[in-house]
Parts: structure tokens; C-alpha cells; sequence
């Protein structure tokens, strides 16, 4: 057996499914929107805010941050990875419902918070469902990571 026939021990198991990739994406999606949120913070001009100056940087960082974390963790197979996409999901849609309901309010969050809860319960059940499918399941609980 020469060299490049051997496993390497980066290689999970099996191969990433389909449904890993896209929860995958989307994290880094998730990430690079709330990252530009930090960038776009810290750099505010001097504006009057009804919200503490600091509140878009730190949310921005959270949520770029764990985006971040969860989305490479399933890119690159890591255990832990399942757990935390099936508790970021409902603790970011949690979040995402808490700032909207307690700190905009405009006339268009008003009128838009019923396409707003539909967004939230397909984008829930979506993830729900990646995560639950046998491909999906059988690739966290067999990768060597």
C-alpha cells in the first residue's frame, strides 16, 4: 500500500453529507454577517442611539463568534459540532426575537414581524431537520475528530 492510499487522520470516516455543508455554510454566514456587525459598530458615527453604544460590537462578536466556532466545527467534523448547531439555532432565533420585540420599534418591525415568524420557524425547522437526518447523525457519531 503506497502513501496515498492511506487514510489521513484529518479524514473523517465518512464523507461530509450533503446536509453537514450547508448547516456548515450557513454558520459562516451567520458569522461573517455579525462580524461585519462588530467592524460596522465599533466604526457608528456619533449618532443619537435608544440602545447602549457598546450593544452592536458585543452582539456582533457573540454571534460572529459562535457563527464562527459552529460552522468550522461542522465543516471540519468535530463531535461537539451537532450539539452546537442544535443549540445555537434556537438560542440565536431566541435572541434575534427578545432584541425585536424589546428594542425596535419602528412601524416596519410591526408590519413585518409576521413574515419575520415564519422566516424564524422555517430557518428552525430547516436546521431541525439537517440535523436529524441519518447522514447526518451517522457522520458525528462515527467521525475519528
Amino acid at each position: 500500500m503506497n502513501s496515498g492510499d492511506s487514510p489521513s487522520p484529518l479524514r473523517a470516516a465518512l464523507p461530509r453529507p450533503a446536509p453537514v455543508t450547508w448547516l456548515g455554510c450557513g454558520g459562516l454566514t451567520l458569522a461573517a454577517v455579525f462580524l461585519l456587525r462588530l467592524a460596522l459598530g465599533l466604526s457608528l458615527p456619533d449618532l443619537p442611539l435608544t440602545i447602549p453604544r457598546a450593544y452592536l460590537p458585543v452582539t456582533g462578536a457573540v454571534w460572529g463568534g459562535l457563527g464562527l466556532l459552529v460552522g468550522v466545527g461542522l465543516l471540519l467534523g468535530g463531535r461537539w459540532a451537532h450539539r452546537g448547531a442544535a443549540f445555537l439555532a434556537p438560542a440565536f432565533t431566541i435572541w434575534y426575537w427578545l432584541d425585536r420585540l424589546f428594542l425596535v420599534q419602528t412601524d416596519y418591525a410591526a408590519r413585518t414581524w409576521p413574515a419575520a415568524a415564519l422566516a424564524s420557524a422555517v430557518l428552525l425547522g430547516l436546521v431541525a431537520y439537517l440535523l436529524s437526518r441519518p447522514s447526518t447523525r451517522r457522520y458525528f457519531r462515527e467521525t475519528d475528530r
